[in-house]
């Protein structure tokens, strides 16, 4: 039971930590840096095929979300040995708090299968900025240890609410923190 725990808070380290990386906790952000658009352009029709809501990815601040998943789920499907893409798509404050994930994950040997698919994301105005609202699903996204076993129980949900505030960065836009709460959307 203990490594059950141990695992769903694992998994729901980013979860924590984004929640806490900005002054508005139903806020955060979204980014992407004109290098990262092309690797992640790439990533979204290879590696992310998965998509069903692609027609907002045009909207930079929305490309910057898909930017943010792609190079997140790197980095947990590579057990957090793959860090580098982070960089480009978010603040230095998430970086570090999604570096202690990676710092977590290579340490328990675990990493993630499969890809997180976004449902749909969307760009809203709030009056601590620009927000991008989207809900992702990880069915096809298990963590699993160095054994290829599930760490997380079956009752682990698999749809998530994002509420990414996204702000520029010496011209780019990038992630600088939000909420990420289970959610049936």
């Amino acid at each position: 039971m203990r490594s059950r725990n141990l695992a769903v808070t694992a998994t729901l380290i980013p979860v924590l930590m984004l929640a806490g990386c900005g002054t508005d906790t139903a806020s955060g952000a979204a980014a992407s840096a004109p290098g990262a658009k092309k690797a992640s352009k790439h990533a979204l029709t290879d590696e992310v095929a998965g998509q069903t809501d692609l027609a907002g990815a045009d909207d930079p601040v929305v490309r910057a979300y898909y930017d943010y998943r792609v190079a997140l789920d790197q980095m947990m499907r590579s057990g957090g040995g793959k860090t580098k893409q982070l960089a480009p798509v978010m603040t230095a404050r998430v970086f570090q708090a999604i570096s202690v994930q990676a710092k977590y994950y290579r340490t328990k040997r675990l990493h993630n299968t499969g890809i997180t698919t976004v449902l749909w994301a969307k760009r809203t105005l709030a009056s601590n900025g620009v927000i991008v609202s989207a809900c992702y699903d990880t069915t096809a996204a298990r963590t699993v240890d160095a054994n290829g076993r599930a760490v997380l129980p079956a009752s682990t949900p698999t749809r998530w609410l994002d509420q990414m505030r996204v702000q520029p960065l010496q011209g780019r836009w990038v992630v600088d923190g939000g909420t990420t709460t289970p959610n049936a959307c």
